[in-house]
């Protein structure tokens, strides 16, 4: 049936959440979380639960602060690549607090969130600044990838969801 159509992806999510060597765990936790939330897809949330859990509250702040932050980013700058304005088009403009008032622990795996969802919200003047951060910090390109292929994967299945009648799933 229809189902057959989204086992290559479900394979690859499971296999980037649980056989990723070198990155760690909450990493994998921010990343498959925030794509979670940026998608809105049951069935995708309900795959990244079972496979490794839910976040803490402290896990999920950090976690929807990379969706907040990207979900106006993102948009946005890709909006200021088609028009030279003599106005706005930095981060000041956007009046967030600094990353530093905003007191998320793990820098990386929130630079790893935010590479999930800029994958899957097509934000790629911030996919490239959030992965050289994480680069200039010993990142590998291997582990970027993966959680790329994870941002991918899970906006193809909410595709994937909506395309399913409800008695198929």
């Amino acid at each position: 049936m229809m189902l057959d159509a989204r086992i290559d992806q479900e394979n690859l999510l499971k296999n980037v959440l649980l056989n990723t060597p070198g990155l760690d765990k909450e990493s994998i936790i921010f990343s498959a979380w925030a794509a979670v939330y940026t998608v809105q897809s049951t069935h995708v949330e309900n795959l990244v639960e079972s496979w490794i859990g839910k976040p803490t509250q402290e896990q999920k702040r950090a976690i929807l602060f990379s969706v907040a932050r990207m979900g106006v980013t993102n948009p946005y700058f890709v909006s200021r690549q088609y028009l030279d304005l003599n106005a706005g088009g930095t981060l000041e403009a956007l009046n967030f607090r600094s990353f530093g008032d905003i007191k998320v622990a793990n820098e990386a795996a929130y630079h790893f969130a935010c590479i999930a969802v800029s994958v899957i919200n097509g934000g790629h003047m911030c996919l490239r600044s959030h992965a050289m951060s994480l680069l200039n910090a010993g990142a590998t390109d291997e582990n970027i990838d993966a959680v790329m292929r994870l941002g991918a994967v899970c906006h193809s299945l909410a595709k994937l969801e909506f395309s399913f009648d409800k008695d198929e799933q």
